[in-house]
């Protein structure tokens, strides 16, 4: 029997942006019933912007759980290996960059399930592309620590590792963090140090800029809620 598609199935970076899903996007959900989602709200709504007329059953949406995905995987997989498609939504962007969705992605490697990336938005990808900073070597570090002491010593850390490798540091923080994750990295990095932060890519607020540590002290933004990626460089 012909086993099923795992599709993997961009989502906007914000309430708006729906101009930036692709066709490819609205028809390939049109043919799956069963979607791999973070919030089944949020993810219906969103399935509903993009054109998804199917009714909703109470199968069609499996929530993951990021601490025990097995307890749902066997239906999931027999559904895949029974020759029907499965889509694997994130709450923003692409599945599986900063968020969860690999778990699923590799038990289907593991059963030679066909896993079929969709084309979308990456808040990442978009934030390196736009910094001006160098994209041939780069490192995402995910979400530093929370307790300042550490976030500090991270930054060191990256900083240290930008001068020595010539490389482009990437991280995130949750958005109602991001004003201490600023002052933070303002009182850290070194003056030279060229920092581009990244706010509501795609949204109609957008937000792109770099400039070194020392301007950036001297006009502070506010990035309360506003999702953002920082990205630090040293000339």
């Amino acid at each position: 029997m012909k086993k099923g598609t795992l599709f993997l199935i961009p989502a906007t970076l914000g309430e708006e942006g729906i101009n930036v899903i692709s066709q490819e996007v609205k028809d390939v959900v049109q043919h799956v019933d069963l979607f791999i989602v973070e919030n089944e709200k949020s993810a219906r709504r969103y399935l509903r912007s993009i054109g998804y007329k199917k009714e909703f059953s109470e199968n069609s949406l499996v929530l993951m759980d990021k601490n025990f995905p097995e307890k749902t995987d066997k239906y999931v997989f027999e559904y895949l290996l029974n020759g029907n498609d499965v889509g694997l939504i994130s709450e923003a962007g692409m599945p599986c960059i900063a968020d969860p969705g690999n778990y699923w992605v590799r038990e289907a490697h593991r059963l030679n399930i066909k896993v079929k990336p969709i084309t979308g938005p990456s808040s990442i990808i978009l934030a390196i592309v736009a910094s001006g900073f160098n994209g041939q070597q780069f490192r995402f570090n995910g979400y530093l620590p929370i307790k300042s002491s550490d976030r500090i010593n991270a930054l060191k850390k990256m900083e240290e590792v930008s001068i020595s490798k010539n490389e482009t540091q990437i991280f995130i923080e949750t958005p109602y963090r991001n004003n201490s994750m600023l002052d933070d990295i303002l009182k850290t990095c070194s003056s030279k140090i060229l920092l581009c932060i990244a706010a509501e890519l795609t949204q109609p607020n957008e937000f792109i800029k770099t400039l070194s540590i020392a301007e950036w002290k001297k006009n502070k933004p506010d990035l309360h809620h506003k999702p953002t990626v920082f990205l630090i460089y040293s000339k």
